[in-house]
């Protein structure tokens, strides 16, 4: 399972708690036996998309740095 941070967020409906709300996290759920098809994804709204990070020990942030820029250097 992989939790991905949105870039910006959607407001609907939490696919965990179904409570409308900014939606900042999306987790996609793999097959077991080799990690590589897809079998489902869940929008995740900021305190489930936490718990759910808690929960399967992944590190999630609601900061998202989109491109990082270097000036004069």
């Amino acid at each position: 399972m992989k939790i991905s941070t949105l870039a910006h967020t959607i407001y609907k409906k939490c696919e965990c708690c179904n409570r409308v709300k900014d939606i900042f996290f999306k987790m996609m759920v793999k097959d077991a036996k080799t990690g590589n098809l897809l079998v489902g994804d869940f929008d995740l709204c900021k305190n489930c998309g936490q718990n759910f990070g808690d929960i399967l020990n992944l590190e999630v942030t609601t900061e998202n740095v989109v491109t990082d820029f270097k000036f004069n250097e």
